[in-house]
């Protein structure tokens, strides 16, 4: 028998791509600037508000879920006070504590760069299998 085929929702991915894309432009901007005086670098939050937003779906798939949906009315709930989801996730640019190393700016855009490739990978294998099941679901 085949592997099991299951359609999985890449919405986290496509937004750590999009995270991946503004960090590339944030370092390439703090590596353009690194000898203008008084230049205060930045960098991308993103990784922590993935990871909170991973956990507040993973809680909104449980059945014994006890949070307090539909206590409070819609008028009076503030945007983002319970944190990351899945709808409202996405990277912010913080400045940078301290002096900008840029040895360190370069290793960061590596790193970033495998990210970025490693994640168009794997949306590109998710949607190549959407693909392969379309052209093959008349057999």
């Amino acid at each position: 028998m085949g592997k099991e085929f299951s359609i999985i929702d890449t919405t986290f991915m496509e937004k750590a791509l999009d995270a991946a894309s503004l960090r590339q432009q944030v370092i390439a901007n703090n590596m353009s600037n690194v000898n203008t005086p008084g230049f205060q670098a930045q960098t991308v939050a993103f990784e922590g508000h993935l990871r909170e937003a991973m956990d507040a779906d993973q809680a909104d798939g449980k059945d014994d879920d006890v949070s307090p949906k539909g206590v409070v009315d819609p008028e009076f709930n503030v945007e983002g006070a319970a944190g990351w989801t899945k709808a409202s996730l996405k990277p912010t640019v913080e400045a940078k504590q301290g002096p900008m190393n840029i040895n360190n700016e370069m290793a960061n855009l590596a790193k970033n760069q495998i990210m970025y490739n490693a994640l168009a990978t794997k949306i590109s294998g998710v949607y190549g299998s959407l693909k392969w099941v379309v052209e093959n679901s008349s057999r």
